[in-house]
């Protein structure tokens, strides 16, 4: 039913390409013609080849681009289809581009997402026909709801990782080393959601991460991770509370153990300037117990987060600040001093660009600034005393390459310096990595 609402709606530019411009090629406006051809001869992957091709050409007409995305929907490629319609939202198709985003995001089954593309092709100024399709839709996801809320959802994820990292950080936050060497990641994770009313889930989540290092044994470090959450379904967005417990080991040694809660609140339709498509916001806070040796870890961890996301035809970008506020016991001897009682305030931004339907480029950055509570006592031989202050920037690039509909294989460089005022904490590291990666 979904694909023939997609058809349907679509049928009179996949019979006759609309807004062709001089500007563009011969060559481009063959392949289209050639694609529509096999798409109605009922040869898709032809057709997808032929419309690839005419944007290749320089071809740009929102035809071709709405080709594109009927024909990659009913292959089955959601992920290509999103990307053709998100080339359209900032024309004069846009209303029809987000109804057509809404019934991809359900094949996907991302029913929040879908909504939330439904009620902006039926808000004000949208032609009467798109107007009609959404809000049916909408009916009908009101009536899906109170189905799917009594079934129990299951999913998993994994990645494995290997690369270099130029200089192993044995505590990140506390010490960098001066060695170098080559990495084994491995990642793990389970979700299981169950029914807690019609717009309310719980949900149960087991996170698994081991990074080892084969010539430096003693910088191995694991997580365990384990999640219970509750989330409610609004008319505008998203809200929850979550309560975990990690636990880490560094060298094969208990690190610290953290029990937290959180807070977080999402929306469809956020209301930020810019008007970003999706934006959340969360409020957490922990106990943390340091393991043998690492009592001075001891303490609480407050943090506060806002995340904004925005498409703009075949990019998407990422903005988050995070602020951290850490109130540890301290490490106290009788000669030292040292904190581990930082406050943060982090800034990341991230640019992705679909270069084509299974190929993703991007960039991404971060500027870190961390104030320590109380200054530093250390005996000459080890380093600075004084207030630590650290700036940190980060850079890094990015491509992924999706194998199928379940997996990907994703190259990354990243590049990270940091400067302290005290001598001891600078440093400079660098990591190359290739990821697998799948989602079930």
């Amino acid at each position: 039913m979904l694909a023939h609402w997609l058809a349907l709606s679509l049928s009179v530019l996949l019979v006759a390409p609309l807004g062709l411009q001089a500007a563009e090629t011969d060559a481009g406006m063959e392949q289209l013609q050639d694609g529509i051809q096999s798409f109605e001869s009922g040869n898709l992957q032809a057709a997808r080849a032929h419309f690839e091709n005419a944007i290749a050409a320089g071809l740009t007409s929102p035809s071709l681009f709405y080709n594109l995305g009927v024909t990659c929907y009913q292959l089955g490629d959601y992920a290509a289809a999103e990307t053709a319609f998100r080339a359209l939202l900032d024309g004069s198709s846009g209303f029809l581009a987000r109804y057509n985003l809404g019934l991809v995001a359900l094949e996907r089954g991302d029913s929040r997402a879908a909504r939330g593309w439904f009620e902006q092709s039926a808000a004000d100024g949208s032609p009467d026909k798109i107007r009609a399709l959404a809000l049916a839709q909408l009916r009908k996801l009101g009536e899906a709801g109170q189905q799917s809320g009594r079934r129990t959802e299951r999913r998993a994820y994994l990645a494995l990782s290997g690369g270099y990292d130029s200089n192993i950080a044995g505590l990140p936050e506390a010490s960098a080393s001066s060695e170098g060497g080559i990495f084994l990641d491995a990642l793990a994770a389970g979700t299981l959601e169950h029914p807690a009313g019609a717009r309310s889930r719980f949900a149960l989540e087991v996170a698994a991460y081991a990074r080892k290092y084969p010539s430096e044994g003693n910088y191995d470090t694991r997580v365990l991770q384990g999640r219970a959450g509750w989330t409610e379904t609004l008319v505008d967005g998203e809200r929850g509370a979550v309560v975990s417990v990690v636990q880490s080991w560094f060298d094969s040694r208990s690190l610290e153990r953290r029990y937290g809660v959180e807070g977080f609140y999402r929306w469809n339709r956020c209301p930020l300037p810019g008007n970003p498509d999706q934006c959340d916001v969360s409020l957490s806070a922990g106990t943390v117990n340091g393991g043998p040796g690492y009592a001075a870890y001891d303490g609480q961890w407050y943090r506060a987060r806002l995340h904004a996301l925005r498409y703009y035809r075949s990019w998407r970008f990422d903005g988050e600040y995070t602020l951290d506020i850490n109130d540890r016991r301290d490490l106290r001897t009788a000669e030292e001093f040292i904190s581990v009682s930082p406050y943060r305030h982090t800034l990341e931004v991230a640019a992705r660009y679909r270069w084509r339907p299974d190929i993703v480029v991007g960039a991404l950055g971060s500027v870190r600034h961390s104030r320590y509570q109380s200054p530093h006592v250390v005996l000459a031989s080890a380093g600075e005393s004084g207030r630590r202050e650290d700036s940190r920037v980060e850079i890094g690039l990015l491509a992924e390459q999706s194998l199928n509909a379940r997996w990907l294989v994703r190259g990354e460089w990243r590049v990270r310096d940091n400067s302290s005022s005290l001598a001891q904490y600078g440093y400079t590291r660098q990591t190359v990595m290739v990821t697998l990666e799948g989602a079930f």
